[in-house]
Order: C-alpha cells, then structure tokens, then sequence
C-alpha cells in the first residue's frame, strides 16, 4: 500500500497533492516542453482530464553561495523523489542544465560542488557533481542504499527525511540512515514475534505482546502489508504480503562520508535514533533530531529533542527538553544560535532559537499567530525568513530577532510558496504556484521590492481555456472570517446560477487547481461552480490554516457544527450572490475532505448527492483495527479517549448517524488502503442496511488516490454520478 507523504501534510493522509504537491506533475526539459507547446496548440480548449496530467513542479530549491545559479528539482506526483536535478543561472531567460536523475540538492559551502541523492540500480546513494569539471560520481556506496526512517519526516515534507549536511571545509557529508537496533532485549523480542509469524504450521500462533511494533498486530490478515515503513519508487511503503522480509527492528542512525576516500564511518552508537543532521560553522559539531528511543508515529513522535554530537566521536548533549517535537535545526552563520522548528499539542508550528550549548530559547515567531513551514537564517544572524500558513496563501515574511517584528517579503496575491531558499549575498528564491500556473520559481534579488519569474515551468496551461479563480470571503454565523477558493465554469455569465459541487477538502490554498482526485478546472469546464469552503473539522483541527484559537475551534463533537457551519454559510454566500442554483449542489471528498463528506450527509439533506473516496467515518474501531490506537484515536482528546468518554466517539463517527442519510451517495476507495477502505466498506454496509441510495467502487491494486486506468474508470463514473443528478449545461468530457 502507497501512503503518500507531499506537502506537509493533513493528519489522516498526505493526500497526493498532498494534496498541493501532487497537483504538479511531471518532469520535462523546459525548453523542449515550451516549443512543443507553442507548435502543437493552436487555439485554447476546455480542460479535460487528459489535460490534468504532465505538469512540472519545481521542488528542493538551492541557492549556490554566491547566489547566481539555483539548483532545483523537478517532480511527478507519483514519484516525488524521483526527480531530475537542474542548474540554472538567477537571471530571466537562462536556460537551464540537467545534472542528473535525483533529488535534494545541496551546495558545498565554497560553491564548487553540488551534492545530491541518486538512484543507482535501484540503490539510494550520494552523488556529488564537481560544477567546474562537470563530473558526477556517487560518494557512498552504502549497503541496500541510504535508508532513514520515513516516520521522520514530523508532518513535514517526504523529503525531510533524507535532510544531510556538508562540512564547513567541504570535504564530508553526514546524513541519516536506519540500522539494526543494538539493545538485546527488543531486537530478541521482536525476532521471536517475525520468527512465529513466519512458521508454516498453521496452528503455531503469532505471538503479540506489548513490546510488539504495532504494525505487526494485523499482519498477513490484508495481502498487503502494515510492516515498516519503507521507500519504493520514490514513495513510502508498507511491506507487502503476508510475510514480513524485514523486520521492524532498526534506528536511525548518522554517518559522515568523506569524499576523497569515500570511506563512510557511523557517527553515534546507541538505538535513539537521529535525524535532521546540521553541520556547525567551526565544523566541530553536528546538530541533530533526536527522538530518543520512542516509537515516531505516523505523524511524529509526542516528543524530540534537539542535541549537539561531536563530529569526531559522536559523543553527545541534549540541548532541549520538554513535550512536543523539536526538528530541523539550523545553525546561525556565525554558529553561536541553533535554530529549530518546534509544535506542542496545538497546530501552530514555531521557530526557537536557543544559544550553541542550548538554555533558554526564544521564539522567534512569537509574533507571528500562524503556523510556520520552513525557515531559513538571513546571513545577517540577526533574523530569520520563514514560510508560514497564511488561510488560502502561503507566504514568506522576514523576522527581526531583537524585536519580532515580522516584515513581509511576497505580495498579498494569495498562492503557495514553498522551498524557500536563501544565499549568503542575500539573494531569495521560492517555487510558486497560484491560480495561473501550477508552479513557478521566482527570485528576489538582496535589496530588490519585487521578484521576477525565473522560469515558467507549465507554458501548455496558456493554451487551456480555464475557469476564473477567485477568494471568497464570508463571516460564518459565528461571526468567524473565512476564506474559500471558487472556480467559475468556463464561459461563466454574471446572473445565471450554475451547478455545484462542493470540495470539503479542508485548508487548501489558492493554487492552480489541476488535481484529478481533488476539485479541478475539468469539473468547471463541464459547466459547474466549484468551491473549497475550507471548513474545520473534528479529524483535522491539528492541521494548521489561520491562528490556533481559530484551527481548534473544529476539536471534538461539537466541532462537527463548527464544520457545518463554515460549509453551509459559506454554499449560502454563494446563493446570495445569485451563483449557485440551491436545487443543484453536490458534495465531493477526498481523504480528509471524505471524512467531512460522510459527517456532512448525517446532518443536511440540502444535497442532490454525495462523492466520497478514501475517508474515516469511524473514529473509534478503525484506528483500533489498524494496529496503532494511537496514531488517530489521541488526535482527537480533550473530550477524552473512547475508553473514558465513548459517546463523545460515538457522536463524532458519521457511521452510528447513517440512518439520517438521505444523499445519494458514490462511494470509493483502493483495495490496498487500509483503515480508508475498512471505514469505506463500514459507510457502504451501514447505508445498504438502512436502504439509502449507495453505489461503492473498489480498485484492486489501488492506494490512498487512484492512477492510471482505475483513475480514468472513476473519472468516467464520477462524471456521470455528478450529471445524472445536477445536470449541468454545456459538459464536456
């Protein structure tokens, strides 16, 4: 089964966007692409389904020391760390150069090389590309391959993982992989577990006990797997079939390469666990992630810390203590702050800075009531740029370390921004994508009011005739500000209403919309009004859109009626403004937005129908069922867990309310998902029970979103559910 981890990611799933990165798609030379593109369209037409495929999205972006040429990656959303690597000089116009098949980027402190992840005969390595003499070759040449540890990523990006570091003379590397714990007493207690789940006498049980990883406990009962994580095809993986071929008994671990001899040493020793690794300026010590021997979840470990290890033997201190997860140092330029990006019980990420030998920290967003992304130190030492949450836009802004303040760097246009880069000549470059193109990289020269576009990555898109994308903004009817996306069907005429489907998908921002799984610009050319209310919801209020107090107000059973009321007053703008026809609206929900859909149809009969794929609609049973409580049921305290407050899980699982359907409802899901197509199949019997209207669609060989021809079957199917009960005008396919 295919979990996909993009953006940072939503709660239940990093939906393939993920749900925003997975909207841009693949990797072409950009030259080549911009003179086909011209050559082969001729006149504008609407967007059909062919045409929500062969995007490129710039990722990994790299600014060289001196800040005139980026490196960068271009990506698909299937395979998003199988990559090509670029260089491009930071003037308008340059053209750019392939390195090479890879991912993640990083320049050598003097410039003079560029290292980078590549796949060797399917082996995961370290390549290093001298800039002068144009040579690549790989650095390691580690084992199966360089491995760390998925579940590191702490609802960050897929790549974070594989975050490394150079040394300050450019002579190593140190980076993160996973290798065979060293405590005697778990790995004998989990050999004992694989030793019996893989006995062929049938009547030998699996034994389980409470020092038994999770993800064994319903081994072999699906065919496929919910073992250890693990990378395929640059994605994350569950083993597949009924045996484990790897036990789930190693830590994270670092090791530092040096170039000339390529001889690999491993840093530290014990089963901890470490992550995020930062070279320090003197190159005496590397800063690091560690989550100390607990179990890092799905969504992150409940705590890590950040420590100080010596780059000569590893030996270490803790520099931080405390709950919630502590990531991604960085070291200020002159080496004497650490900053680290820090989360704790609330959905609000912030960014600490504490002195080299750590003490009291400070937060350096304490200003700023959103939630923060990424953030990188100015070469000044006395502020930082971040990218942080911002409603529908993701922005950049620059904080002043002595006073706070936050000052502004990307225009009010709402968009999402990522992979912020910055040089030490004080050049800035972030990829972009907003309405118009689904990803862009922009510069901002040191200096400089305005960026300029780099490259347009997607010249095809001006060839397709797409509907008009606006924000709206409305008061819900308890007074909050809120923000959705709306898309016009093509050829929109001011005073006709117009079909409409619903995207519950929640906290998306303002980009192009040309996902196949989410709401896109096909549905508008086939004449409907499509709207992302962006609602809060019980399953999600650790997903971070605006200031925490307003994210939170979505937590426990009474955050369904804050759902419902964000959705509906936001459908009832859109009526006043004389849009929608009230007669004609539809609700559709991937993943997260599924999970709202299946609450949504127990409390509103106001919809002609229903579309959900892949959602939760039992909090209670399924994270049980699955092998790890922990992983959901926790998300949702604060009115207690289902062993002290059952009604409260009972009240927040659309699956006990069914018998209030009235929607006809099109439900699926992928035959390898797992807790998404149990709670699917729980929806399909529990509606087919009461006798409501449900059709459920099951692709075998399927993960958490559908590709290829089971994408192009439930196309077709969706269309039509959609037309038989909204018909709207004008379609097209």
């Amino acid at each position: 089964m295919q979990r996909r981890l993009y953006w940072p990611l939503p709660m239940l799933s990093r939906v393939p966007f993920a749900t925003l990165r997975a909207m841009l798609l693949v990797s072409i030379p950009i030259v080549s692409l911009s003179l086909a593109a011209v050559a082969q369209a001729a006149t504008k037409h609407r967007v059909t389904l062919r045409d929500l495929h062969g995007f490129t999205s710039a990722e990994n972006l790299q600014l060289s020391p001196d800040g005139k040429i980026l490196a960068y990656v271009t990506t698909t959303d299937s395979e998003p760390l199988n990559g090509t690597v670029w260089l491009m000089a930071t003037k308008p116009g340059s053209a750019a150069r392939k390195v090479g098949e890879g991912f993640l980027p990083q320049w050598s402190p003097d410039g003079r090389k560029l290292a980078y992840y590549h796949h060797e005969s399917k082996s995961l390595q370290i390549w290093v590309l001298d800039i002068a003499a144009r040579h690549s070759e790989a650095v390691t040449r580690f084992g199966a391959g360089i491995d760390p540890d998925p579940a590191t990523y702490l609802g960050g990006w897929i790549w974070d993982p594989f975050r490394y570091s150079w040394s300050p003379d450019g002579q190593q590397l140190v980076f993160a992989s996973r290798a065979p714990i060293g405590d005697k007493r778990r790995a004998s207690s989990n050999r004992e577990v694989l030793a019996s789940a893989r006995r062929r006498d049938e009547s030998a049980p699996l034994v389980l006990d409470t020092a038994t990883p999770p993800g064994l406990t319903i081994r072999g009962i699906f065919t496929h797997g919910f073992g250890e994580a693990q990378w395929k095809n640059g994605t994350v993986v569950y083993e597949s079939g009924p045996n484990l071929s790897r036990p789930a008994i190693r830590a994270n671990q670092l090791f530092v390469v040096t170039l000339n001899s390529k001889h690999i040493r491993r840093l530290t020793q014990d089963d901890s666990g470490y992550f995020d690794p930062a070279w320090s300026p003197d190159g005496k010590t590397i800063a690091c992630a560690s989550n100390e021997g607990r179990i890092v979840g799905g969504f992150g470990a409940t705590i890590t810390n950040i420590y100080a290890l010596s780059a000569l033997d590893g030996s270490k201190t803790v520099l931080t203590a405390g709950p919630g997860n502590k990531w991604m140092p960085e070291w200020s330029p002159d080496g004497h702050l650490i900053a680290y990006l820090e989360n704790e019980a609330s959905s609000k990420k912030s960014v600490m800075v504490i002195p080299e030998h750590g003490g009291t920290g400070v937060k350096a967003t304490a200003q700023l009531d959103r939630s923060v992304q990424e953030a990188q130190w100015a070469f000044d030492n006395s502020s930082i740029f971040v990218g942080y949450v911002d409603g529908v836009s993701w922005s950049i802004a620059r904080i002043d370390l002595v006073t706070g303040h936050v000052e502004p760097v990307t225009e009010k246009q709402s968009a999402f921004r990522s992979s912020l880069t910055v040089s030490p000549t004080g050049t800035l470059a972030w990829m972009e994508d907003n309405p118009a193109t689904p990803s862009e990289m922009k510069v901002l020269a040191a200096g400089g009011r305005a960026p300029s576009v780099l490259s347009d990555l997607n010249p095809q898109v001006r060839f397709l005739e797409t509907g008009a994308q606006e924000v709206v903004r409305w008061r819900n009817r308890r007074g909050d500000e809120m923000e959705g996306v709306l898309i016009m069907p093509t050829g929109y005429q001011r005073g006709h209403r117009y079909p409409l489907i619903v995207d519950t998908y929640p906290g998306l921002p303002n980009t192009f919309k040309g996902y196949a799984m989410l709401g896109n610009q096909a549905w508008a050319s086939n004449g409907y009004i499509v709207f992302w209310p962006n609602a809060r919801a019980p399953h999600v209020w650790e997903n971070p859109f605006k200031s925490p107090e307003y994210d939170q107000a979505g937590q426990g059973p009474r955050g369904w009626d804050v759902t419902v009321d964000d959705v509906m007053s936001g459908i009832d703008e859109l009526v006043r403004r004389q849009m929608v026809d009230p007669d004609r609206m539809c609700l559709y929900g991937f993943s997260n937005g599924a999970g709202i859909v299946n609450y949504l149809v127990t409390r509103t009969d106001r919809f002609k129908c229903a579309v959900s794929v892949s959602g939760i609609s039992d909090w209670m049973s399924i994270p049980l069922l699955t092998g790890d409580p922990d992983k959901f049921v926790e998300r949702l305290e604060g009115n207690g867990n289902p062993w002290e407050n059952p009604n409260s899980y009972v009240q927040i699982s659309a699956v006990f309310h069914l018998n209030a359907v009235v929607t006809p409802m099109l439900l699926a899901a992928g035959d390898e998902e797992d807790g998404f197509l149990l709670s699917t199949i729980e929806m399909y019997s529990g509606l087919r029970r009461f006798g409501k209207e449900v059709t459920l669609l099951r692709y075998p060989n399927q993960g958490h979103g559908f590709t290829g021809t089971a994408l192009a079957d439930f196309w077709r199917r969706e269309m039509a559910f959609f037309n038989a009960h909204l018909a709207a005008e004008g379609t097209t396919h």
